[in-house]
C-alpha cells in the first residue's frame, strides 16, 4: 500500500515538472504583436503609427514584417501614390535588429481622411517573423490590424 502511494505520488510529480517545462518553454521567449495606433486626429485627418511590441519575457531580433500584395491593394484607398507607398510602406523593407521585452517600436503607417492612403476599417494581416535573441529559435507570427482611430473604439470621441 505505502509502495503504491509513494509510486503513484513520483509519477504525478513527474508529469507536473513535464507540464510546468512544457509551459515554460511556451512563454519564457519573445512574443511580438503589431497594433495601428492613431498618431493624430483631426476635422480633416487621422495620421497613423505602426507599432511592434515586445509582450514576452525574452529580447527578439532580426525583426521583419511582411504583407501580401492582395490584402495591401484591397485595402489602399485614393492617396496610394507610388512616392506614398514608399513612404508608408518602408517598414515591410526594414528590419528590426532587436527589441527588447516590455519594449515597442513605431513608425508612420500612412492617413485616413481628405487624402485616403488607407481606407478606413480595412484590416491587414501582417506576418511577423523574428529570433529569440538568447536561444536563436525562429518565430512567426500573422497578425491582423485594423485601420482605425485608436483613441475611440466608436470612431466619436470628445475633443
Amino acid at each position: 500500500m505505502e509502495m503504491g502511494l509513494a509510486s503513484a505520488s513520483l509519477v504525478l510529480a513527474f508529469c507536473a515538472f513535464v507540464i510546468s517545462i512544457y509551459f515554460w518553454k511556451k512563454q519564457f521567449r519573445p512574443i511580438l504583436s503589431a497594433m495601428v495606433k492613431t498618431h493624430a486626429a483631426g476635422n480633416e485627418a487621422i495620421l497613423y503609427d505602426l507599432e511592434i511590441i515586445n509582450c514576452g519575457s525574452l529580447p527578439a531580433k532580426n525583426i521583419s514584417l511582411s504583407i501580401g500584395d492582395a490584402d495591401t491593394i484591397q485595402a489602399l484607398g485614393d492617396d496610394a501614390s507610388d512616392e506614398n507607398k514608399q513612404r508608408w510602406l518602408a517598414c515591410f523593407e526594414e528590419t528590426i535588429p532587436i527589441l527588447h521585452n516590455n519594449s515597442s517600436c513605431k513608425c508612420s503607417f500612412g492617413m485616413t481622411g481628405k487624402k485616403n492612403f488607407w481606407k478606413y476599417r480595412s484590416k491587414l494581416p501582417i506576418t511577423i517573423k523574428y529570433e529569440s535573441f538568447w536561444w536563436k529559435k525562429r518565430y512567426e507570427e500573422t497578425v491582423v490590424v485594423h485601420i482605425i482611430d485608436s483613441e475611440s473604439f466608436t470612431g466619436y470621441s470628445w475633443e
